[in-house]
């Protein structure tokens, strides 16, 4: 698709905000910031913290499986209740920060913004449960749940800064601490108390304990190096609201494009939860062994958070042949990953399933159906990848729109007739048609 003889690379006119904030002299800013690391090495350090974390999630999963669908189900729940308001409320500015090239927004904006739409969201999950009509039980897990988003919507905003700046590593002992201790804290207290909601809540203290001693005395040498000014308190008396209103609108485009990211994800574990058609012991199971296949997935995000930087440079340079000749190869790279997840499930998925509950074995072929969507997944990414790097945004939120309504009407017919087989065939169908919108639309944006 991007990869096309032809393709432009186009480019935002100057906005508003590069006059209100001039740059110093780029050999200036480029002494001040850290070295950054080769591709190779960031990729490593990318790959090493996802591949751990997603090891930790998938242990998480089966432990909470083992103590029941029930328990399992209202973990997912509020996961899938919460992930795209939070995912919206982030505005994917880090796609924006490790696509500027240019510094062209200040760190402090960047993190303002987030505080501000991270607030609204964690008073949005709970309100939207509690309209939805959950148990108490399960809206103090979504509660819990949300309150551990928050903090990690948080971090990300100085794991953008250091990505920024091509330095994975700092990206990656970022991840591995968060992800690595709050499952091992999640897992170990609900061992200890049995307690779920007891469970979510220390996870949620450990990321901020993170938060609060590794990414905000790095984020604020970083933002020092980055941005010459120090990040204190009297730092946000400096913010416009002009700018961040700016900032707002010219991300809303990649907001609603990850929000429906997210629901084209969760959508279905939210049909397998609906009465009728399912039911929360059916979602417990549905969504670890949903989770289990987008394992494979890790490599693909890796690998785009380690390109992005690259990506970027080269739209902002106006080097189309070299832009498009690098994504080519990413595409063919995702492509022979998509495969291989595919036979991975096939061959070993069974005994995998078997290991945690024998009775599980029963849903191999719904695991394998999960890998197919994840191999597309990775070809989407990549195009959304590339496009966010040329600035070509509108095309993103439309696409992702008809993948989340088209898998909504495939599990309303596909579900009951095969059960959590249909889920996962609607998950499918969501993410062709998504590949489908995006090559037409790239295709009309071709001059």
């Amino acid at each position: 698709m991007l990869g096309l003889p032809g393709y432009q690379v186009q480019h935002l006119p100057a906005s508003p905000m590069q006059e209100l904030n001039p740059q110093p002299p780029s050999e200036t800013r480029t002494a001040r910031r850290l070295p950054p690391l080769s591709l190779k090495v960031n990729f490593a350090w990318s790959f090493l913290s996802n591949a751990l974390v997603a090891v930790c999630q998938l242990g998480l999963m089966a432990l909470l499986l083992k103590a029941g669908d029930a328990t399992s189900g209202q973990y997912i729940l509020a996961l899938s209740i919460s992930a795209p308001v939070f995912m919206f409320a982030g505005l994917d500015l880090r796609t924006l920060q490790a696509t500027d090239s240019t510094a062209e927004v200040r760190f402090i904006e960047y993190l303002s913004l987030r505080l501000i739409c991270g607030l609204i969201a964690l008073a949005l999950v709970p309100t939207i449960a509690l309209i939805c009509g959950y148990r108490a039980d399960t809206l103090a897990v979504i509660a819990g749940v949300s309150l551990g988003r928050f903090f990690l919507l948080i971090g990300d905003t100085f794991n953008g800064l250091m990505q920024q700046s091509e330095r994975m590593d700092r990206v990656a002992h970022s991840i591995i601490l968060k992800g690595i201790l709050s499952s091992i804290v999640l897992g170990a207290t609900f061992l200890a108390t049995g307690n779920l909601v007891a469970a979510v809540i220390a996870e949620a203290a450990t990321r901020f304990l993170v938060l609060a001693f590794y990414d905000l005395p790095l984020g604020r040498r970083l933002a020092a190096q980055h941005d010459s000014e120090q990040l204190t308190l009297a730092s946000f008396r400096t913010v416009k609201a002009d700018r961040l209103t700016h900032l707002t609108f010219r991300s809303l485009p990649l907001a609603f494009k990850v929000m429906l990211v997210s629901l084209d994800t969760h959508v279905s574990r939210y049909f397998v939860s609906f009465p009728g058609l399912g039911s929360l012991s059916a979602v417990g199971i549905f969504g670890p062994i949903a989770s289990g296949a987008a394992a494979g997935s890790m490599v693909g995000k890796a690998l785009n958070q380690s390109v992005s930087a690259k990506l970027g440079r080269l739209a902002s340079a106006n080097a189309p042949h070299q832009f498009q000749s690098f994504v080519r190869r990413l595409q063919l790279f995702y492509l022979v990953l998509g495969v291989a997840g595919v036979w991975f499930t096939i061959v070993a998925g069974g005994p995998l399933l078997a290991l945690i509950r024998s009775d599980l074995l029963a849903y191999q072929v719904v695991l394998t159906l999960a890998a197919v969507s994840v191999a597309l997944d990775l070809q989407n990414g990549i195009v959304d990848m590339s496009l966010v790097a040329a600035r070509r945004i509108s095309p993103l939120a439309p696409a992702c729109g008809l993948s989340v309504t088209t898998s909504a009407i495939c599990c309303w017919f596909l579900i009951p007739t095969f059960g959590l087989s249909g889920a996962a065939m609607a998950m499918i169908a969501g993410r062709i048609m998504r590949m489908i919108a995006l090559m037409e639309s790239t295709w009309r944006l071709l001059p």
